[in-house]
């Protein structure tokens, strides 16, 4: 909510988020307690690849496997460190995960 997560990575699309394209950035989107932060320009979009002891950037061919790298990845993205985020893509999608990693500038609160 402060604005410091700027990525966020989620499964394939049917229809792929593109780069310049707006994003609705929202806290708990899909509960009661929802609540939309703002709007943001996508910045990139990469495809990734999601192991448990790795993370493959496969559109820049970046392999992250070095533990400091991987918590810094997973911070970026809301968890508290790279074990949390694989316990979450294993329960939620199974891994190995692919899906893309979303970026975006700073966000444009609605107000």
């Amino acid at each position: 909510m402060d604005g410091s997560k700027r990525q966020t990575i989620r499964s394939i699309r049917k229809n792929p988020i593109k780069e310049s394209e707006t994003l609705y950035i929202w806290w708990k989107q899909r509960s009661p307690e929802r609540e939309k932060l703002g709007e943001a320009s996508c910045t990139k979009v990469s495809d990734i690849l999601i192991i448990r002891d790795e993370m493959v950037n496969v559109s820049e061919q970046i392999i992250i496997n070095n533990k400091d790298n991987l918590d810094n990845f997973a911070i970026a993205d809301g968890f508290s460190n790279w074990q949390k985020l694989v316990e979450f893509f294993e329960s939620t999608h199974g891994l190995p995960f692919t899906g893309v990693l979303i970026e975006w500038d700073s966000i444009k609160t609605p107000f």
